[in-house]
């Protein structure tokens, strides 16, 4: 880890009566660095406050956020932002009763950017079926919580496994993601993206794919239509469009992905 804030000062260590620590109370959002700025920050402004706003989480009044990150990543060339924000100490059990107003703690790091990620936007990564499936949640789908236990099953499971990434269904059996990505696939040279409202997240990235190519088709995605998939790609925040060249095994064309790449560049 290269840097660590809590509330504006430098440390790394946090209460262990922490609500985020406690029962996951809270939210985040990971950006990519360039250059001394993050990638796309008023989007991840944005998730963060909707997050926020959503779980009912209040940031402590004397913090402008956008400020604060701004003015932290500014001597970093290539990196990692995370920025989480929990309910902080106080409560009793599973009730918030008794936080006040400058409860919640903002945690700010940044850590070292995975390099491999350059090389494998240009030769595409392998991908298979994850073995595991993830619950629908009405109640959060599309949050970007702190409660990742099923990404971390997941993320198991891929180190145990000789492909890159994994799809993941849920419960019902729809496609949602990968193992912390979001999944895009061309069928009949329609250019898709399975439906996730409540299950997954709702990635920057993703959002802004969506906002620039309005052709997209958002469908409820089984694994079944997958087989028949022309080209595929992977994104987040770090890895950008990441091209799928193989899916269980099967080789899959790179060009209409080596495409969108170019005309994502300026946004991503």
């Amino acid at each position: 880890m290269k840097y660590c804030s809590i509330n504006g000062k430098q440390q790394t260590t946090l209460a262990v009566t922490d609500r985020g620590l406690a029962y996951g109370d809270g939210i985040f959002t990971t950006a990519k660095i360039v250059n001394g700025q993050v990638l796309l920050l008023e989007k991840h402004i944005e998730r963060l406050t909707h997050g926020c706003q959503y779980l009912k989480l209040k940031l402590p009044t004397n913090i402008n956020l956008q400020k604060q990150l701004a003015d932290v990543v500014k001597g970093f060339s290539l990196a990692v932002l995370k920025v989480m924000i929990t309910a902080g100490s106080g409560g009793r059990g599973y009730s918030r009763f008794g936080l006040t107003e400058n409860s919640a703690n903002l945690i700010i790091m940044i850590s070292d950017f995975p390099r491999q990620y350059e090389l494998l936007a240009q030769q595409g990564i392998t991908l298979g079926d994850s073995k595991q499936q993830i619950s629908t949640s009405p109640m959060l789908g599309g949050i970007k919580h702190l409660n990742r236990l099923e990404q971390v099953l997941l993320r198991d499971e891929l180190d145990k496994r000789i492909e890159d990434d994994l799809i993941v269904t849920n419960c019902q059996g729809n496609v949602i993601e990968a193992t912390s990505s979001n999944i895009f696939y061309w069928h009949n040279e329609q250019l898709c993206t399975p439906e996730i409202s409540t299950s997954g997240v709702n990635g920057i990235i993703r959002q802004a794919i969506i906002a620039k190519k309005n052709d997209i088709k958002i469908c409820q995605t089984r694994l079944e239509d997958l087989k028949h998939a022309q080209a595929m790609f992977i994104s987040n925040s770090l890895m950008g469009i990441m091209p799928v060249k193989t899916y269980n095994n099967r080789k899959l064309t790179l060009d209409m992905v080596l495409n969108i790449q170019k005309e994502m560049k300026s946004f991503i």
